[in-house]
């Protein structure tokens, strides 16, 4: 099981746990996330994709003008929060 402080030692990012999306400045979602994760660059957003997708994480990325419908008001997993293309 993948555990936070692993994420932290191996990605650069900002990590904020059970957070409201709407307090990251990310519009038209009125949602809470278990935890929200900024990395700081391309590469460390596809390792951390890669490292989610192995450890069977349940994820989304999503950037600050996209519009999300979370059916029950909360997503369980980790929410990307980025404007960096791939």
């Amino acid at each position: 099981m993948l555990r936070l402080d692993e994420l932290r030692a191996d990605i650069d990012a900002e990590f904020y746990v059970h957070e409201e999306l709407k307090a990251h400045e990310v519009r038209k979602v009125n949602a809470l996330a278990d935890l929200i994760i900024k990395p700081s660059g391309r590469k460390d957003l596809l390792k951390l994709l890669d490292l989610l997708s192995k450890n069977g994480f349940p994820h989304l990325v999503i950037n600050s003008k996209g519009r999300v419908v979370f059916p029950d008001g909360r997503f369980k997993g980790a929410v990307i929060v980025t404007d960096i293309s791939l």
